[in-house]
């Protein structure tokens, strides 16, 4: 799964939007990208590109969108194992991303720019979990 199901985003518009927002994300890759017919990359050569080539994509427009909004990447790295947790699923990277407040990340999530380059998201990955914790600790340090 690779978007929020419907109650899930409806827990997101109940809690606190002017709460300080850590996003921990675990990243898996589609060997090869896998555009929809609908995007302009289909059955082009700029859509034969390997999954994280097409998240390269996704990231330059989404982290320039983060900064606007203030908040920032606080690490992404490459998982080297899976050491507790189910061993069917290779996670290629995990990052974690600050947003000053929640309504900051529901405002990106809205943002024309960010919906447009969204579909080298969904091209890129095979899976994704995305959790949401409490930023309040990144909030005055930095990191």
């Amino acid at each position: 799964m690779i978007t929020p199901s419907e109650s899930q985003i409806a827990t997101l518009m109940s809690l606190p939007a002017e709460s300080p927002l850590a996003v921990l994300n675990l990243f898996q890759f589609n060997v090869r990208a896998r555009y929809s017919e609908v995007d302009p990359e289909f059955g082009t050569p700029a859509g034969e590109v390997t999954g994280a080539e097409a998240f390269g994509r996704y990231g330059e427009v989404a982290g320039k969108l983060l900064e606007e909004c203030g908040g920032r990447v606080v690490f992404s790295e490459p998982v080297a194992q899976v050491m507790i947790g189910a061993e069917d699923v290779a996670w290629d990277v995990a990052a974690i991303m600050f947003f000053p407040t929640r309504r900051d990340f529901i405002l990106m999530l809205g943002n024309p720019d960010f919906e447009a380059v969204s579909r080298h998201r969904k091209a890129a990955l095979a899976s994704h979990y995305m959790l949401h914790l409490a930023g309040d600790r990144f909030v005055s340090s930095g990191s």
